[in-house]
């Protein structure tokens, strides 16, 4: 498989795999999910997906491979111009973890935010045993920042999260 993608908005023939991660329950915890979103629910969100970062204050792309192989998503949220930052999640398909295409995705989206949206920061927050995003955001130059105690509650416990920020016009 060619590592070689790129990043695109949400179009209607995306549904089912939308739908697809959205509802893979294992992801939930990572999340704030708590129920399965329906296929209408689902279908608004992509209509008002083409919405300006600037008025959602969040904008979702598709990582695509060569061959246009939905590979996974690339969420960018919680926008703050006056800041010059945002939050970044990615999610791979399970079938295609492991392969640098989360990495690409980010380095992407970074290129992206820094042309158009003249961003100083991007940031995320990772469940402390989530070792292979960890991994990830470190080897994309992200710095371990803080840590949220108890942050979120999941398998019958509460779990820290780590906070991960990567400057990007230094």
């Amino acid at each position: 498989m060619d590592k070689t993608c790129s990043l695109r908005l949400l179009e209607p023939s995306d549904l089912d795999f939308l739908e697809r991660i959205e509802n893979d329950t294992r992801l939930w915890k990572y999340s704030n999910t708590t129920k399965p979103f329906s296929n209408e629910v689902l279908k608004i969100y992509i209509q008002n997906a083409k919405q300006d970062i600037v008025d959602a204050g969040q904008q979702r792309f598709v990582i695509v491979d060569s061959d246009s192989n939905k590979l996974g998503l690339i969420d960018l949220f919680d926008y703050e111009p006056k800041h010059a930052r945002a939050a970044v999640g990615v999610v791979i398909i399970e079938e295609c973890r492991g392969k640098g295409y989360a990495k690409e995705g980010l380095r992407l989206l970074e290129e992206n935010v820094i042309q158009k949206l003249n961003l100083h920061q991007l940031y995320a927050g990772v469940s402390i045993e989530n070792t292979p995003s960890r991994a990830l955001f470190k080897a994309a130059g992200y710095i371990e920042t803080a840590v949220k105690k108890d942050w979120s509650y999941y398998e019958n416990q509460f779990h820290d999260e780590i906070i991960v920020q990567k400057l990007l016009n230094v």
